[in-house]
């Protein structure tokens, strides 16, 4: 009897150290860490003009720009690559005064407008783990934009359209709303700046955007 009791004993200790030393699920990596994976952002921004393009151009605001952005997250590096495609609006009324158009003379209110629509590759040096809450970066971009140029004399206008190079430098953080989840915060500030010149755009068109996006991840 002692013997089996002693056996029991034994076996019970046995088991119970296994258990302990049994790896536990919880406790490996997040998929986001170990794996290559994707994430997708769509952003709102407000934009400022700057240099001779504020100067001699338009100097307003502008909040009418969006882009949505598809980036490789790569494993075991802190670099991320990915592709944004954007849209951006600048607008700025001039009161009533006289303009000269060849032998014509014309009185009218001018409306200065210019548009683009970028198409960007980008890097991303990420400093922190993929899976912290909080993920800040520097990006670098650089691609092609369509310029469109309108420029409104009352209901009269003259346009001028133009596939330009634009490049691109920006600090940003992302924030997960939850550890180890799919969705999350995106903040940016990035200096944009495109090669084009055309009438009152004599040095290129260059801004400062600030933008919010929310983005989704996968692997």
């Amino acid at each position: 009897m002692k013997k089996l009791i002693i056996i029991a004993l034994f076996l019970s200790g046995g088991l119970t150290a296994y258990a302990q030393e049994k790896p536990k699920l919880y406790t490996l990596p997040s998929p986001f860490e170990r794996y290559t994976h994707y994430l997708a952002t769509a952003r709102f921004m407000g934009a400022v003009p700057l240099g001779s393009f504020a100067d001699n151009y338009i100097d307003k605001s502008s909040f009418q720009n969006f882009s949505v952005s598809i980036e490789w997250v790569l494993r075991n590096s802190p670099i991320s690559v990915g592709g944004e495609l954007g849209s951006t609006y600048f607008e700025k009324r001039v009161p009533r005064a006289i303009y000269e158009n060849g032998e014509e003379t014309l009185s009218a209110v001018q409306t200065r407008t210019l548009s683009q629509y970028p198409v960007e590759l980008f890097g991303n040096y990420n400093f922190l783990p993929k899976n912290a809450t909080v993920q800040p970066y520097v990006q670098l971009s650089g691609g092609v934009s369509i310029v469109d140029y309108t420029l409104y004399y009352g209901s009269l206008s003259t346009q001028h359209q133009k596939v330009a190079p634009k490049y691109g430098v920006g600090v940003g953080s992302r924030f997960l709303f939850k550890k180890d989840g799919s969705f999350g915060l995106d903040v940016r500030v990035k200096y944009d700046g495109t090669s084009y010149k055309h009438e009152y755009i004599e040095k290129g068109v260059s801004s400062v955007n600030g933008s919010v996006g929310v983005f989704y991840r996968w692997w």
